[in-house]
């Protein structure tokens, strides 16, 4: 079976990447963030309502607000695979009010499959912190005969092309693409936009299966709508500890795994990116967030600014390294 190496180059890269956060310098003084915020900040989200980083987005806008005494509103622009509320991010005025949750699928995955992105997800962001990572999970129709991967292979291989996914984002769709390659199927994606939509249609049997995460369908999946197939991270979750693996279900050397955090537009004051980082990480670091961050399926994680920078940097290569060896082309 096909093993994913990493070439010669793309391991230079993630060993040499330079990190592209803005830095704190004696010019960037407390004054800077002495006043800020004076009004309310706008938190975009690049998918509907209810969706994994709707969820998380909330939960950090309402701590924020509660911190800084000043409204964090949560704005829904889903749209292009999450990127539309991104390229809003990427072009608001860089004065802190306008802040974005970032997804693994809107910032290393889904720009290796288009043609065009209204933003480059290295250099149009001020990265502000690593909130949590996401595992993701496959996910099929209740009672149908896709309830194991080992099902899931051999249907697809009886009938290539005739099996379905639905997708809501960039990163699920990227997800079930490496699950094609390492698996040796051709498994078809159906798109929606976003995962609530698509597990409508998966839960009536429209189509069989779908890439979610595990946060954003957890209700789902308790209450018998969703079965839940296999987990895309390298471990099982905690939160769902009987559900194998993709690579223990016969999938060997399968992995993947989204993330969140929050950016800001380049050119943000680094006074007011640390400044934030510092509320952010407090934040996280409450057993109560914490709880009901994992009770959602979520881990958290913060970092700095430079840390998810270079994160970013390195996941980004590493997903180009998958798309290529995929031989995926770029819509």
């Amino acid at each position: 079976m096909k093993r994913w190496i990493l070439s010669p180059l793309a391991a230079a890269m993630l060993a040499g990447a330079a990190v592209a956060a803005p830095a704190t310098t004696p010019a960037a003084s407390a004054e800077t963030a002495s006043g800020y915020p004076a009004k309310p900040i706008r938190l975009l989200v690049g998918y509907t309502a209810g969706g994994a980083s709707d969820m998380v987005g909330r939960i950090l806008a309402q701590e924020l607000s509660d911190v800084n005494k000043q409204a964090v509103v949560v704005e829904n622009r889903p749209g292009v695979g999450g990127m539309l509320a991104m390229s809003d991010v990427a072009r608001a005025a860089p004065d802190g009010y306008t802040l974005g949750v970032a997804v693994s699928g809107t910032m290393v995955t889904g720009p290796h499959l288009q043609k065009t992105t209204p933003y480059d997800p290295l250099k149009d962001f001020a990265p502000v912190t690593m909130v949590a990572k996401a595992p993701m999970i496959l996910l099929s129709t209740p009672g149908s005969e896709t309830a194991t991967v080992q099902q899931i292979v051999q249907q697809a291989k009886a009938k290539p092309g005739s099996m379905m996914y639905a997708t809501g984002a960039q990163a699920f769709d990227l997800a079930m693409r490496l699950f094609n390659a390492k698996a040796g199927v051709d498994i078809g994606a159906v798109n929606y936009p976003g995962g609530n939509q698509a597990s409508i249609d998966v839960m009536a049997g429209r189509v069989p299966l779908m890439v979610d995460t595990i946060g954003a369908q957890q209700a789902n999946i308790r209450s018998g709508k969703l079965k839940a197939v296999a987990v895309l991270d390298s471990s099982r979750s905690s939160v769902f500890p009987d559900v194998p693996t993709v690579a223990e279900s016969g999938v060997q050397g399968y992995e993947a795994v989204g993330w969140l955090g929050i950016v800001a537009p380049p050119g943000t004051p680094p006074a007011i990116v640390q400044k934030l980082n510092g509320q952010l990480r407090q934040i996280l670091a409450k057993p109560a967030v914490a709880q009901k961050m994992s009770t959602l399926g979520f881990e958290p994680d913060a970092d700095t600014p430079q840390a998810f920078a270079e994160e970013i940097r390195k996941q980004y290569t590493v997903w180009g390294e998958v798309a290529k060896h995929a031989g995926l082309t770029p819509q």
